[in-house]
């Protein structure tokens, strides 16, 4: 098992673009995917849902060739508020292209759910597909600037993302944090300079100050935090079962 694990997350850190082992963020998810892996056994069914355009090309090979290569494996796209199977935006936005209780398994591999203009409606979704006893493996922002524009509606509390899941028929809802608040303040003085609009030459000595000097000691001082930063958290992972 161990040996395993070991191989996965040597695949993760190897295929991810900007993933850092020293990275809080990177390594809570790592270990909520290796919790989907340990249940993705032959005979049931997964659907990854990612995120292409973003950088996720081959975090969602990785995903299809080591973590969940012995399940059977479906993946769709999602891009621009809409969800995308085999290069085409789906008949309805929000609606999953498949059958009532058709998967054990669901995980977003990216960070979907600020995207998504009616979460509501695609939290239902997720549960409406799953099996009874089916998991879904969902990651969601908290803290995060703007980006991708105009698709960019919403942050969640841990609060908001329990009443949420809870509100369609989750049962079973595990809610934890990928960093604390060090690690957040640390991620975003990189955006701060970045706003500065400094010579290239000023830029990269910045960059390389952040990447070496800050981030690392950010990340490090982040490892002591007690629980509190949880509020601070740039993302939060979400395990939700299917009753």
């Amino acid at each position: 098992m161990a040996e395993i694990k070991a191989v996965l997350e040597k695949e993760f850190y190897a295929r991810i673009p900007k993933a850092r082992k020293i990275n809080p963020v990177f390594r809570a998810l790592f270990d909520f995917m290796y919790e989907a892996h340990l249940l993705a056994k032959p005979g049931k069914k997964l659907l990854n849902i990612y995120a292409s355009q973003d950088f996720s090309g081959n975090r969602e090979e990785v995903y299809r060739d080591k973590f969940f290569k012995e399940c059977e494996y479906e993946a769709i796209d999602f891009w621009k508020d809409h969800f995308i199977r085999d290069d085409k935006p789906t008949e309805q936005a929000h609606v999953l292209p498949f059958s009532d209780q058709s998967f054990d398994i669901i995980v977003t591999t990216k960070y979907i759910m600020e995207h998504v203009s009616e979460p509501e409606k695609v939290i239902s979704e997720f549960h409406r597909v799953l099996k009874p006893g089916g998991e879904a493996f969902v990651t969601a922002a908290l803290v995060r600037r703007q980006h991708q524009a105009p698709y960019d509606y919403y942050r969640f509390t841990e609060y908001a993302l329990d009443y949420l899941f809870k509100k369609v028929g989750f049962d079973e809802v595990k809610i934890i944090p990928t960093n604390g608040s060090i690690a957040t303040l640390g991620s975003y003085s990189y955006f701060f300079q970045r706003g500065l609009n400094m010579p290239n030459i000023m830029e990269r000595f910045c960059n390389w100050i952040y990447y070496w000097i800050i981030e690392p000691i950010a990340y490090f001082i982040d490892r002591f935090d007690n629980g509190y930063g949880r509020d601070l958290s740039l993302y939060f992972l979400v395990r939700a079962k299917r009753k």
